[in-house]
Protein backbone atom coordinates (compact mmCIF):
# COMPACT_ATOMS: atom_id res chain seq x y z
CA UNK A 1 0.00 0.00 0.00
CA UNK A 2 1.11 3.81 -0.42
CA UNK A 3 0.67 5.48 2.85
CA UNK A 4 1.22 9.63 3.13
CA UNK A 5 0.98 11.20 6.36
CA UNK A 6 0.98 15.05 7.37
CA UNK A 7 1.36 16.46 10.60
CA UNK A 8 -0.70 19.75 11.57
CA UNK A 9 -1.25 22.42 14.10
CA UNK A 10 0.83 23.28 16.66
CA UNK A 11 4.14 21.09 16.91
CA UNK A 12 5.67 19.47 19.66
CA UNK A 13 8.59 16.64 20.45
CA UNK A 14 8.29 13.27 19.40
CA UNK A 15 6.33 14.19 15.98
CA UNK A 16 10.10 12.53 14.50
CA UNK A 17 10.07 10.57 16.53
CA UNK A 18 6.47 8.82 15.30
CA UNK A 19 7.67 9.58 11.78
CA UNK A 20 10.20 7.08 12.07
CA UNK A 21 8.59 4.35 13.76
CA UNK A 22 5.84 4.71 10.93
CA UNK A 23 8.11 4.80 8.41
CA UNK A 24 10.05 1.86 10.07
CA UNK A 25 7.18 -0.34 10.39
CA UNK A 26 5.70 0.29 6.80
CA UNK A 27 9.42 -0.27 5.23
CA UNK A 28 9.96 -3.43 7.41
CA UNK A 29 6.10 -4.51 5.89
CA UNK A 30 6.61 -3.67 1.90
CA UNK A 31 4.52 -0.37 2.14
CA UNK A 32 5.94 3.11 0.57
CA UNK A 33 5.44 6.36 2.65
CA UNK A 34 4.94 10.10 1.09
CA UNK A 35 5.03 13.18 3.51
CA UNK A 36 3.08 16.26 3.11
CA UNK A 37 4.60 19.35 3.58
CA UNK A 38 3.03 22.01 5.83
CA UNK A 39 0.03 20.22 6.92
CA UNK A 40 -3.30 20.53 4.42
CA UNK A 41 -1.10 23.21 2.90
CA UNK A 42 0.89 20.69 1.22
CA UNK A 43 -1.68 18.06 0.38
CA UNK A 44 -4.11 21.50 -1.15
CA UNK A 45 -0.12 22.34 -3.21
CA UNK A 46 0.89 18.74 -3.65
CA UNK A 47 3.82 19.15 -2.06
CA UNK A 48 5.29 16.01 -0.64
CA UNK A 49 8.31 13.97 0.11
CA UNK A 50 9.55 10.76 0.33
CA UNK A 51 10.04 9.14 3.82
CA UNK A 52 11.73 5.99 4.75
CA UNK A 53 13.67 4.95 8.53
CA UNK A 54 17.22 5.50 7.00
CA UNK A 55 16.41 9.10 6.30
CA UNK A 56 14.73 9.22 9.30
CA UNK A 57 16.97 8.16 11.73
CA UNK A 58 18.98 11.25 11.96
CA UNK A 59 15.88 13.30 13.17
CA UNK A 60 14.63 11.30 15.64
CA UNK A 61 14.58 12.77 19.64
CA UNK A 62 14.52 16.09 18.13
CA UNK A 63 11.66 18.47 18.51
CA UNK A 64 9.95 20.15 15.75
CA UNK A 65 8.20 18.11 12.65
CA UNK A 66 10.57 17.66 9.53
CA UNK A 67 7.49 18.16 7.50
CA UNK A 68 6.44 21.49 8.62
CA UNK A 69 3.17 22.94 9.94
CA UNK A 70 0.65 25.44 8.91
CA UNK A 71 -2.87 26.97 10.28
CA UNK A 72 -4.77 26.01 6.70
CA UNK A 73 -8.43 24.84 6.34
CA UNK A 74 -9.19 23.55 3.00
CA UNK A 75 -12.36 23.13 4.24
CA UNK A 76 -13.27 26.59 5.19
CA UNK A 77 -11.45 27.62 1.51
CA UNK A 78 -13.69 25.07 -0.11
CA UNK A 79 -10.31 23.32 -1.27
CA UNK A 80 -11.21 19.34 -0.67
CA UNK A 81 -12.16 18.31 -3.98
CA UNK A 82 -8.48 19.55 -4.66
CA UNK A 83 -7.07 17.84 -1.59
CA UNK A 84 -8.69 14.47 -2.84
CA UNK A 85 -7.39 14.83 -6.66
CA UNK A 86 -3.98 15.11 -5.14
CA UNK A 87 -4.16 11.78 -3.35
CA UNK A 88 -5.69 10.24 -6.16
CA UNK A 89 -2.88 11.91 -8.54
CA UNK A 90 -0.29 10.75 -5.93
CA UNK A 91 -2.04 7.05 -5.64
CA UNK A 92 -2.26 7.46 -2.11
CA UNK A 93 -4.13 4.32 -0.52
CA UNK A 94 -4.16 5.68 2.96
CA UNK A 95 -3.48 9.19 4.71
CA UNK A 96 -2.06 9.14 8.40
CA UNK A 97 -3.07 13.11 9.74
CA UNK A 98 -1.73 13.83 13.10
CA UNK A 99 -2.50 16.72 15.03
CA UNK A 100 -4.97 18.56 17.45
CA UNK A 101 -8.90 19.38 17.18
CA UNK A 102 -8.53 20.97 14.15
CA UNK A 103 -6.50 18.89 11.98
CA UNK A 104 -8.04 16.04 13.10
CA UNK A 105 -11.47 17.64 12.14
CA UNK A 106 -10.29 18.04 8.19
CA UNK A 107 -9.60 14.42 8.46
CA UNK A 108 -13.08 13.25 9.90
CA UNK A 109 -14.62 15.63 6.51
CA UNK A 110 -12.32 13.31 4.46
CA UNK A 111 -13.03 10.21 5.86
CA UNK A 112 -17.27 11.15 5.48
CA UNK A 113 -16.10 11.72 1.92
CA UNK A 114 -14.97 7.81 1.67
CA UNK A 115 -11.28 8.49 1.90
CA UNK A 116 -9.18 5.98 4.03
CA UNK A 117 -7.85 8.06 7.11
CA UNK A 118 -6.83 7.48 10.62
CA UNK A 119 -5.87 10.47 12.99
CA UNK A 120 -3.02 10.45 15.47
CA UNK A 121 -3.16 12.96 18.67
CA UNK A 122 -0.29 15.32 18.97
CA UNK A 123 -1.09 18.34 21.11
CA UNK A 124 1.06 19.77 24.22
CA UNK A 125 -2.86 20.99 25.70
CA UNK A 126 -3.65 17.29 25.46
CA UNK A 127 -7.35 18.38 25.43
CA UNK A 128 -8.46 15.68 22.95
CA UNK A 129 -11.56 13.67 23.66
CA UNK A 130 -10.75 9.83 23.98
CA UNK A 131 -7.72 9.06 24.68
CA UNK A 132 -5.33 9.91 28.32
CA UNK A 133 -2.69 11.33 26.64
CA UNK A 134 -1.81 13.04 23.28
CA UNK A 135 1.87 12.87 21.91
CA UNK A 136 4.17 15.96 23.13
CA UNK A 137 2.37 16.65 26.17
CA UNK A 138 4.87 15.08 28.69
CA UNK A 139 8.10 16.86 26.80
CA UNK A 140 5.80 20.03 27.10
CA UNK A 141 5.11 19.34 31.05
CA UNK A 142 9.24 18.82 31.50
CA UNK A 143 10.10 22.18 29.28
CA UNK A 144 7.58 24.32 31.40
CA UNK A 145 9.05 23.05 34.15
CA UNK A 146 12.58 22.70 33.64
CA UNK A 147 12.44 26.92 32.52
CA UNK A 148 10.67 28.32 35.23
CA UNK A 149 12.57 26.40 37.58
CA UNK A 150 15.83 27.70 36.23
CA UNK A 151 14.68 31.09 36.85
CA UNK A 152 12.80 31.41 40.00
CA UNK A 153 15.60 31.33 42.27
CA UNK A 154 17.07 34.94 40.28
CA UNK A 155 13.60 36.42 41.25
CA UNK A 156 13.75 35.30 44.48
CA UNK A 157 16.53 36.89 44.60
CA UNK A 158 15.30 40.30 43.67
CA UNK A 159 11.96 39.63 45.40
CA UNK A 160 9.86 39.92 42.48
CA UNK A 161 6.73 38.01 42.37
CA UNK A 162 6.68 35.81 39.29
CA UNK A 163 3.64 35.20 36.80
CA UNK A 164 4.18 32.55 34.41
CA UNK A 165 1.91 32.10 31.42
CA UNK A 166 1.01 28.49 29.86
CA UNK A 167 0.20 27.57 26.62
CA UNK A 168 -3.16 25.20 26.70
CA UNK A 169 -5.86 27.23 25.15
CA UNK A 170 -9.12 26.35 26.67
CA UNK A 171 -7.73 23.23 28.87
CA UNK A 172 -5.79 23.71 31.92
CA UNK A 173 -3.61 19.84 31.98
CA UNK A 174 -0.65 22.15 30.90
CA UNK A 175 -0.82 24.41 33.46
CA UNK A 176 -1.59 22.49 36.20
CA UNK A 177 0.65 19.49 35.37
CA UNK A 178 3.35 22.85 35.33
CA UNK A 179 2.74 24.34 38.45
CA UNK A 180 2.62 20.89 40.17
CA UNK A 181 6.12 20.64 38.90
CA UNK A 182 7.26 23.92 39.99
CA UNK A 183 6.71 25.87 43.59
CA UNK A 184 3.88 27.85 42.06
CA UNK A 185 1.55 28.81 44.89
CA UNK A 186 -1.13 29.52 42.61
CA UNK A 187 -2.28 28.42 38.93
CA UNK A 188 -5.36 29.58 37.14
CA UNK A 189 -7.17 27.36 34.61
CA UNK A 190 -9.97 27.98 32.16
CA UNK A 191 -12.23 25.49 33.84
CA UNK A 192 -11.66 27.09 37.34
CA UNK A 193 -11.91 26.81 40.57
CA UNK A 194 -9.10 29.80 41.13
CA UNK A 195 -10.24 33.33 40.86
CA UNK A 196 -8.05 36.16 40.28
CA UNK A 197 -8.39 37.21 43.89
CA UNK A 198 -7.94 34.07 45.31
CA UNK A 199 -4.28 33.87 43.16
CA UNK A 200 -3.39 36.92 44.36
CA UNK A 201 -4.62 36.30 48.19
CA UNK A 202 -2.54 32.92 47.86
CA UNK A 203 0.38 35.17 46.68
CA UNK A 204 0.57 37.21 49.64
CA UNK A 205 -0.24 34.18 51.79
CA UNK A 206 3.23 32.20 50.15
CA UNK A 207 5.00 35.82 50.37
CA UNK A 208 3.77 35.92 54.50
CA UNK A 209 4.51 32.44 55.07
CA UNK A 210 8.13 31.87 53.41
CA UNK A 211 9.42 35.44 53.17
CA UNK A 212 9.97 34.76 49.44
CA UNK A 213 8.90 35.75 46.11
CA UNK A 214 5.55 34.02 44.90
CA UNK A 215 4.73 32.00 41.82
CA UNK A 216 1.69 31.90 40.26
CA UNK A 217 0.58 30.17 36.82
CA UNK A 218 -1.64 31.29 34.71
CA UNK A 219 -3.06 29.47 31.63
CA UNK A 220 -3.41 31.42 28.54
CA UNK A 221 -7.14 30.79 28.13
CA UNK A 222 -8.46 31.96 31.23
CA UNK A 223 -11.09 34.66 31.03
CA UNK A 224 -11.40 36.95 34.07
CA UNK A 225 -13.77 39.01 34.70
CA UNK A 226 -13.58 42.49 32.54
CA UNK A 227 -10.43 41.24 30.22
CA UNK A 228 -11.20 42.07 26.67
CA UNK A 229 -10.72 39.52 23.98
CA UNK A 230 -12.69 41.59 21.44
CA UNK A 231 -8.91 42.71 19.38
CA UNK A 232 -7.69 39.28 19.66
CA UNK A 233 -6.77 37.64 16.19
CA UNK A 234 -8.35 34.63 14.58
CA UNK A 235 -6.30 31.71 12.67
CA UNK A 236 -7.35 29.66 9.91
CA UNK A 237 -9.83 27.71 12.08
CA UNK A 238 -11.29 30.47 13.70
CA UNK A 239 -9.17 30.22 17.00
CA UNK A 240 -8.61 33.31 19.13
CA UNK A 241 -4.85 34.02 20.06
CA UNK A 242 -4.96 34.32 23.43
CA UNK A 243 -1.80 34.99 24.38
CA UNK A 244 -1.05 38.28 26.64
CA UNK A 245 -3.08 37.84 29.72
CA UNK A 246 -0.44 37.20 32.07
CA UNK A 247 0.24 41.21 31.68
CA UNK A 248 -3.55 42.04 32.99
CA UNK A 249 -3.63 39.81 35.48
CA UNK A 250 0.01 41.12 36.56
CA UNK A 251 -1.23 44.59 36.12
CA UNK A 252 -3.97 43.95 38.43
CA UNK A 253 -1.46 42.43 40.96
CA UNK A 254 0.09 45.22 41.44
CA UNK A 255 -2.87 47.17 41.15
CA UNK A 256 -3.81 44.64 44.38
CA UNK A 257 -0.89 44.55 46.04
CA UNK A 258 1.62 47.21 45.41
CA UNK A 259 4.39 44.51 44.24
CA UNK A 260 5.39 44.73 40.69
CA UNK A 261 6.06 40.91 39.43
CA UNK A 262 7.44 39.40 36.81
CA UNK A 263 5.66 38.67 34.11
CA UNK A 264 6.66 35.82 31.55
CA UNK A 265 5.06 34.01 29.05
CA UNK A 266 6.50 30.97 28.35
CA UNK A 267 5.54 30.25 24.72
CA UNK A 268 7.11 28.26 22.47
CA UNK A 269 9.52 27.20 24.82
CA UNK A 270 7.49 24.37 26.21
CA UNK A 271 7.38 23.02 22.62
CA UNK A 272 11.23 22.64 22.36
CA UNK A 273 13.47 19.38 23.85
CA UNK A 274 14.15 16.43 23.01
CA UNK A 275 11.21 14.16 23.58
CA UNK A 276 11.10 11.95 27.07
CA UNK A 277 11.08 8.78 27.32
CA UNK A 278 7.29 8.62 27.97
CA UNK A 279 6.49 10.63 24.19
CA UNK A 280 9.09 8.29 22.55
CA UNK A 281 7.22 5.70 23.71
CA UNK A 282 3.81 6.66 22.90
CA UNK A 283 5.18 7.56 19.50
CA UNK A 284 6.30 3.97 18.59
CA UNK A 285 2.50 2.73 19.85
CA UNK A 286 0.57 5.60 17.71
CA UNK A 287 2.58 4.36 15.05
CA UNK A 288 1.60 0.89 15.07
CA UNK A 289 -1.53 1.47 15.57
CA UNK A 290 -2.33 3.46 13.23
CA UNK A 291 -0.92 1.49 10.60
CA UNK A 292 -2.62 -1.57 12.39
CA UNK A 293 -6.37 0.37 12.01
CA UNK A 294 -5.63 0.64 8.00
CA UNK A 295 -4.64 -2.34 7.30
CA UNK A 296 -7.91 -3.63 9.35
CA UNK A 297 -9.79 -1.31 6.88
CA UNK A 298 -10.86 0.85 10.36
CA UNK A 299 -10.84 4.21 8.38
CA UNK A 300 -12.41 7.71 9.94
CA UNK A 301 -10.81 6.71 13.48
CA UNK A 302 -8.13 7.85 15.91
CA UNK A 303 -5.84 6.30 17.44
CA UNK A 304 -5.78 6.58 21.43
CA UNK A 305 -4.82 4.93 25.04
CA UNK A 306 -7.95 4.62 27.03
CA UNK A 307 -7.19 3.64 31.24
CA UNK A 308 -3.61 2.75 29.93
CA UNK A 309 -4.34 0.53 26.86
CA UNK A 310 -4.28 1.17 23.14
CA UNK A 311 -7.66 2.01 22.21
CA UNK A 312 -9.38 3.77 18.89
CA UNK A 313 -12.66 5.79 18.72
CA UNK A 314 -14.12 7.50 15.82
CA UNK A 315 -12.52 11.17 14.42
CA UNK A 316 -16.89 12.06 14.68
CA UNK A 317 -16.58 11.57 18.43
CA UNK A 318 -13.25 13.45 18.80
CA UNK A 319 -13.39 17.12 17.12
CA UNK A 320 -15.42 19.64 18.30
CA UNK A 321 -15.16 18.34 22.27
CA UNK A 322 -12.53 19.56 24.41
CA UNK A 323 -10.94 17.15 27.25
CA UNK A 324 -11.03 19.45 30.07
CA UNK A 325 -10.21 19.32 33.71
CA UNK A 326 -12.88 17.55 35.69
CA UNK A 327 -13.67 20.62 38.36
CA UNK A 328 -13.53 18.08 41.47
CA UNK A 329 -10.41 16.51 40.06
CA UNK A 330 -8.81 20.33 39.97
CA UNK A 331 -9.69 21.14 43.12
CA UNK A 332 -7.67 17.91 45.04
CA UNK A 333 -5.00 18.89 43.08
CA UNK A 334 -4.75 22.62 43.70
CA UNK A 335 -4.52 21.77 47.15
CA UNK A 336 -1.17 20.18 46.35
CA UNK A 337 0.60 23.48 45.34
CA UNK A 338 3.25 25.11 47.96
Amino acid sequence: MNFAVLTGGGDSSGINDFLYFLAQRLNQEGHTLLGFKNSWQGLVGNEAVALDKISLESTRFTPGTILGTARKNPIKDGQIDLVLANLEARKVDALIAMGGDDTLGVAAHLAKSGFNVVGVPQTIDDDLRGTDRSLGFATAVRQAAYNINSVINSNIAHDRDMIVEIMGRDAGWLALATALNTPACACMCPEGPMSMEETFEAMKRYKKTTGKAALAVVAEGIRPEGYDLSDKPRDAFGNIAFEGVSHWVGAKYQEATGRAPRVQILGYLARGGAPVPADVELAALYANQAVDLILAGQSGKMVAVSGGLPSSLPLEEVVGAKKTIDLEFLVQQLKHLA
